[in-house]
C-alpha cells in the first residue's frame, strides 16, 4: 500500500479495504461496487505498479495486517474468487497465480478495489490480458518442503510416496519440521511446522483417510504455538505425547488424548535445546532426547505419573563424558528398551541402546554408505526389529533395518529425495514413512 495508507489507522485506510471484504455478494453477481464500470483485465506491467504501491512488489509478504501478497488481498476475498485453487493464502501463491485471482476481483469489483493504488497505476484503463496463453488456471505444483507419505508393507514392498493435502484447502502441506507416531488403533499422528512457523496436527486413520490439518493452540493464551522442532510419541493407552522446542528455545510438553482433546502446553523446566526426539515405552513412560545449546546429547524420562526424572548427559564413546550430536532419533521397543540414533561430530551415524533397567549398551557406528545424514528416524517393530530412515547430504532417502538379533540389513536407497524424515512402526508389521521432499 502507499506510504500515506501505511500511516493511517485501520479505520482511515482507503475504502478498498472495506469493499474487498464486504462486497462479495455483489461480486458474485458480476457487479461492481464502484460508480465507474469494472475493468476486465490489466497487463502484468500495470499489476506490478499496483503491487509496488501496495507492497513494494513483495509478492510473499504477510505482515499480519489481514491482507496478503503483492496485491494485499483479503483472505476471504481470495477464497471467494477461487484463490484456494492455488494456495491457502495469497502470499503462498506465485505472482502469476495472485494476478490471475486479482483479474477475477477486478472483473467483479472494479479498479476501486485497490483504491488509490489502483487509480495511480491506471488499473481502470488497461484492458490487456496479462497472460494471453493462460486460459486455464495453472494446476498446483509440488515444491521442496511439501509433506509426502508412503508405507513399507510387512512383506517388504513399498507403496508410492503421495503428497499430503494442505491446510485450509491448499493442495500441499509445506513445512520445515515434522514428526509421526503410531497409536494402537492403527492410526498415525502427524505434526508439522508450517511455513508460518506454527505447529499443526493431522491424523491418518486405519482406513487410509486423513483428519485434516489443525493448528495447535499456543502457550499462555497465545493463539498459535510456534515451533522450531517437535516430536510425538503414541502411547499404549491411545494418547499421544508431544514435545516441542518453542520459538523461545525452551522445551514444552503437551498431550493429545485418545478422544482428540488436548492437555495444553507445559514448559519442561528452563532448559533450552536445538533438537528433540521422543519415544513411548510399554509401561507408559516417555523418553526424550535433546541436543542442548552446548551441542551435547541429553536424556530425560517422564514417568507414567507425569514426573520428570531430569536431564542427564549421554556418555560419549570411549572415555568421552558427553556425546556431541547432530541429527538424533529414539524409538521404544516392546521389551522396554529404547534404541537411539545420533550423528556424531565426525559425521558418522551411531547407534545405542538404553536397556529397560536404565543401563546403556554404548555407542557403535552404523556401517554403510550413509555419512553425515541431515535427518534421522527410527521406529520399533512388533517383532523386535527396528527400522531406520536417513536423509543424506545430497537429499537422498535411505532405509535400513536393525534386526532383533542385532544384525543390520544395510542401507537401501528409497529413490525419493527428502529434507526431513519420520517413521512409525505399525502393529501389523508395516511402517509408515513421512518425508518433506527436496
Amino acid at each position: 500500500m502507499s506510504d500515506r495508507a501505511r500511516r493511517l489507522p485501520t479505520s482511515a485506510r482507503p475504502a478498498r479495504r472495506l469493499r474487498a471484504g464486504t462486497a462479495l455478494a455483489a461480486a458474485a453477481l458480476g457487479l461492481s461496487v464502484m460508480g465507474a464500470g469494472p475493468a476486465e483485465a490489466a497487463s502484468v506491467a500495470t499489476w506490478d505498479k499496483v503491487a509496488y504501491c501496495e507492497s513494494t512488489n513483495n509478492w510473499s509478504i504477510n505482515t499480519g495486517n489481514g491482507y496478503y501478497g503483492g496485491l494485499q488481498i483479503l483472505k476471504s476475498t481470495w477464497d471467494a474468487f477461487g484463490g484456494r485453487t492455488y494456495a491457502s493464502y495469497p502470499h503462498q501463491a506465485t505472482k502469476q497465480q495472485q494476478i490471475l485471482i486479482a483479474e477475477k476481483i477486478l472483473a467483479g469489483q472494479g479498479a476501486g478495489a485497490w483504491g488509490s493504488c489502483g487509480a495511480s497505476a491506471g488499473l481502470a484503463y488497461d484492458h490487456a490480458d496479462p497472460y494471453p496463453t493462460s486460459t486455464t488456471p495453472t494446476a498446483p505444483v509440488s515444491k521442496a518442503g511439501d509433506f509426502y507419505h508412503a508405507i513399507r508393507q510387512a512383506n517388504g514392498s513399498w507403496t508410492s510416496f503421495k503428497p499430503l493435502d494442505g491446510y485450509g484447502g491448499a493442495a500441499f502441506f509445506n513445512g520445515s519440521q515434522e514428526a509421526i507416531s503410531a497409536t494402537p488403533d492403527g492410526s498415525v499422528q502427524v505434526l508439522g511446522t508450517g511455513t508460518d512457523g506454527n505447529l499443526y496436527h493431522t491424523a491418518r486413520y486405519s482406513d487410509g483417510s486423513w483428519s485434516g490439518w489443525a493448528p495447535l493452540d499456543g502457550f499462555g493464551g497465545a493463539a498459535r504455538f510456534s515451533a522450531r522442532a517437535e516430536a510425538i510419541a503414541g502411547m499404549d493407552n491411545g494418547d499421544a505425547q508431544v514435545m516441542a522446542i518453542g520459538n523461545d528455545g525452551r522445551i514444552y510438553h503437551n498431550a493429545r488424548f485418545k478422544n482428540g482433546s488436548w492437555q495444553g502446553w507445559t514448559p519442561v523446566g528452563d532448559w533450552q535445546a536445538q533438537r528433540i526426539a521422543a519415544a513411548a515405552l510399554p509401561n507408559g513412560d516417555l523418553q526424550v532426547l535433546i541436543v542442548g545449546n552446548d551441542g551435547n546429547l541429553y536424556h530425560n524420562l517422564r514417568t507414567v505419573e507425569g514426573v520428570w526424572q531430569g536431564w542427564n548427559a549421554v556418555q560419549g564413546g570411549g572415555a568421552a563424558t558427553t556425546f556431541q550430536a547432530g541429527a538424533i532419533a529414539i524409538a521404544g521397543l516392546g521389551n522396554g528398551d529404547s534404541q537411539l540414533l545420533a550423528v556424531g561430530n565426525d559425521g558418522l551415524t551411531y547407534h545405542n541402546i538404553r536397556r529397560a533397567d536404565g543401563s546403556w549398551q554404548g555407542w557403535g557406528a552404523v556401517e554403510g554408505v550413509v555419512t553425515s545424514p541431515k535427518s534421522l528416524a527410527i521406529t520399533g517393530m512388533p517383532n523386535g526389529d527396528s527400522q531406520i530412515l536417513a536423509t543424506t547430504q545430497d537429499n537422498s532417502t535411505y532405509h535400513n533395518i536393525r534386526f532383533a538379533s542385532g544384525h543390520w540389513q544395510g542401507w537401501g536407497n528409497t529413490g525419493f529425495g527428502s529434507q526431513k524424515v519420520g517413521l512409525a512402526g505399525m502393529g501389523d508389521g508395516s511402517a509408515q514413512m513421512l518425508v518433506t521432499r527436496n
